[in-house]
């Protein structure tokens, strides 16, 4: 491993570069204006046009400081300090590198890069360079997710044997974003595992707290396909004569409601006649088993660590409620966490009555957001990883394992993380 450039406490204002101005990469700039030490936006990289525009007309950004590339920024004279990269998965890695390579401290949206050598290759430059890097790993950050590994941590459960941890997807949430929307084919972002489901497998190997040995994994696409099409359906909702009874049909989900909460992405929805005419034309009018998806609609991965502590991790797009839920099993007691129901049980073996926590979620748009930026800030300005809480090495140390368990699904085997060193 190269040896960590010694680099001194930023002093002054942090100059930062927005790459991607879409809705996470706007939302993390917004985040900035509420940071202890000063920082500001002072660049944008976006190839649409409007989002640049409207960016650059929030944070009052000359003509010069705005760029349709990431290429563009790096190779202009913009003085700056930092980025933010909130491109979709499968173009992290050469932005990254190129800014790390300026000279730029960066805030990474996850994952980290969609290939393991892209997550090496990342790690490896921040290390040569000494400069911060922090992944948005949002369940750290919230007070729920917090508070469930400060309980383990206290040792109420006793030694953890074993985590049963669950993404549930609500099942029309899951055909707007995974059989209709922008992440419905790999190609096009990356595997559903890495993207959706990074998250909860870097929260599993929090709570585990030990290195990860091995993995095995299983999933598929087992329905949105043609061939469970119902008989006299059409390709397209608009069309089919199947669109009154049909669950999926995307004039029941956008055109007489907002069923998905999702409505936003067809585009102008004013009116009436403008959600119709996306669901004639747009891709949200596709019939869910017509769509041309190729991401998996539900996996499960296994995990064994070091200490013998066991763990799943299922993701599925089959719920009737969206959130997670975890089932964690120790020595000495037992804790249920669901997402849905905001409530956390503990069942202490030594005791008669469960203790139950009822948590309190905000309706904002990722409220930790505003900790994840100012972590990344504080760091910059103190030159400490330490407070970063997941930083290169610690995306690379977690991502493995999802990468881990995608060979595993795809080459139906039990894999070692030690044939990823």
């Amino acid at each position: 491993m190269p040896k960590t450039m010694k680099r001194k406490p930023h002093s002054g204002t942090v100059r930062i570069v927005v790459i991607a101005a879409g809705v996470r990469g706007s939302h993390l700039a917004q985040q900035l204006a509420s940071c202890t030490q000063p920082c500001e936006v002072v660049g944008v990289a976006e190839p649409n046009h409007e989002r640049r525009k409207i960016l650059a007309q929030e944070y009052g950004l000359a003509a010069s400081a705005q760029f349709d590339s990431w290429q563009a920024f790096v190779e202009s004279s913009l003085e700056c300090d930092a980025a933010i990269i909130a491109t979709m998965d499968n173009q992290h890695t050469a932005p990254a590198l190129a800014c790390l390579r300026r000279g730029c401290h960066l805030l990474i949206e996850k994952p980290l890069s969609d290939t393991l050598e892209g997550c090496r290759k990342i790690e490896m430059m921040q290390s040569e360079t000494g400069l911060v890097v922090s992944v948005c790993h949002t369940l750290r950050y919230i007070d729920t997710f917090r508070r469930i590994k400060q309980i383990v941590a206290d040792g109420m459960l006793g030694r953890l044997i074993h985590i049963g941890h669950m993404e549930a997807i609500d099942h029309l949430r899951f055909t707007h974003n995974y059989v209709r929307g922008r992440w419905a084919k790999e190609a096009n972002n990356t595997f559903l595992l890495l993207h959706k489901c990074s998250h909860d497998v870097d929260f599993v190997a929090w709570l585990a707290d030990e290195a990860c040995v091995r993995v095995s994994s299983f999933g598929s696409l087992g329905y949105f396909t043609p061939v469970n099409a119902p008989a006299g359906s059409a390709r397209r909702c608009f069309d089919c004569p199947l669109r009154h009874t049909c669950l999926y049909s995307a004039m029941r989900l956008y055109v007489d409601n907002d069923l998905t909460g999702r409505i936003q992405d067809l585009g102008d929805t004013h009116s009436r006649e403008s959600r119709l005419e996306a669901i004639r034309l747009g891709p949200f009018g596709a019939c869910v088993w017509h769509a041309d998806n190729d991401v998996v609609d539900h996996q499960v991965v296994s995990m064994e660590f070091a200490n013998g502590t066991t763990a799943t991790c299922t993701m599925s797009g089959y719920s009737g409620t969206h959130g997670r839920r975890t089932r964690l099993q120790g020595t000495k007691g037992e804790l249920l966490f669901d997402e849905a129901t905001d409530s956390i049980t503990i069942k202490k073996f030594a005791e008669t009555e469960p203790e139950k926590i009822q948590v309190q979620r905000s309706n904002s748009y990722h409220p930790e957001d505003r900790d994840i930026v100012e972590s990344w800030i504080s760091a910059i300005c103190n030159v400490s990883t330490g407070i970063i809480a997941v930083n290169a090495q610690e995306a690379l140390k977690t991502h493995s394992i999802v990468f881990a368990a995608e060979q595993s699904r795809k080459e139906n085997r039990v894999v070692n993380l030690s044939e990823l060193q």
